[in-house]
């Protein structure tokens, strides 16, 4: 997410490599990788699946409930996404604990 003034992100970033399941309809479910989240969205890295602006798509990790997110900006490699409703703080920290993930604030 980023402020609307001066373009500073709202929330931090932390570097993952956590696996996940994106879906983009009832029946369409690919595996993706996550290279990076924050309260308010992650990017999705290395994916060969075509993405674009705008698209809605629901995100699936761990342990959680599904995630509707929209898709921000594509680029060659990676994929932003915004989550439609921020994260708790404790839902990182506890995938952070759970998983080993290796997380940098």
């Amino acid at each position: 997410m980023w402020d609307q003034g001066n373009g500073d992100r709202l929330s931090q970033r932390r570097t993952v490599l956590l696996q996940a399941r994106c879906r983009k309809s009832s029946w369409y479910v690919f595996p993706v990788e996550l290279g990076d989240i924050s309260e308010g969205g992650c990017s999705i890295v290395g994916c060969s699946e075509a993405f674009a602006a705008g698209e809605r798509i629901q995100l699936r990790m761990a342990n959680l409930k599904p995630i509707e997110a929209e898709v921000r900006w594509v680029r060659r490699d990676r994929v932003g996404v915004e989550f439609r409703a921020a994260l708790k703080r404790s839902v990182l920290a506890d995938l952070g604990g759970a998983y080993g993930l290796p997380v940098r604030a």
